[in-house]
């Protein structure tokens, strides 16, 4: 499942408040990038995981915005072994380590980078990418540990316009895409402009 997880370049992000909204998002993740990100901002995110454990068995999912061991717990309980944080924590480095399941730490230094490199981990998440640099950080970073295949996951002021350039850069393995589904537009129900998003998404990975 990770692996899979992995190989979609652009990955839905989503913050979840209704059955309605995470049949309609896993509805067109298998239909234009299989692969989806729920971040833990709510209550009924641990609900829609076990939707989409029971329903969407064959779509790769991440539980993101993991901020201690309890919640980590939790979700490998609901049958998600993806994890995902924003930032840096050794505890949940050490944490994956002894539970053994697959995790995607943050990390924005170059400190921060080996540690998560001296557990083990090489598919890091770089957030806020905008502020930190964007693509100018990726490209520094590139030369200094590329050769021992550390990837890197943009999420944060990733966009339609520019999620290309992100994804022309050899050192990420994909981006998050929170622009897809926005809780503005779940809010207002508007599947139509949700499907038109991921559909054009799908269209710059044909493009690639």
């Amino acid at each position: 499942m990770f692996n899979k997880y992995i190989s979609v370049p652009i990955i839905p992000v989503a913050v979840i408040e209704t059955e309605e909204e995470i049949r309609n998002i896993a509805d067109l993740c298998l239909e234009f990038l299989p692969a989806i990100e729920l971040t833990m901002r709510t209550d009924y995110g641990y609900k829609a995981l076990e939707i989409l454990a029971k329903d969407y068995p064959t779509l790769p999912r991440a539980a993101a915005t993991v901020l201690n061991t309890e919640q980590a717990d939790r979700i490998l309980d609901l049958g998600t072994n993806i994890i995902i944080s924003p930032g840096f924590q050794p505890c949940l480095l050490e944490h994956a380590k002894k539970k053994n399941y697959h995790y995607i730490p943050g990390a924005v230094t170059a400190a921060e980078i080996e540690q998560c490199l001296s557990f083990g981990h090489k598919h890091i998440k770089f957030f806020p990418a905008s502020v930190f640099g964007g693509v100018d950080w990726l490209k520094a970073m590139a030369p200094v540990y590329s050769h021992i295949g550390i990837k890197f996951m943009p999420l944060g002021g990733v966009k339609l316009e520019n999620v290309k350039e992100y994804l022309s850069e050899k050192n990420v393995f994909a981006c998050g895409g929170s622009w897809l589904c926005p809780r503005s537009l779940l809010e207002k129900r508007d599947w139509k402009e949700l499907r038109k998003r991921f559909s054009e998404a799908s269209d710059i990975l044909k493009s690639l």
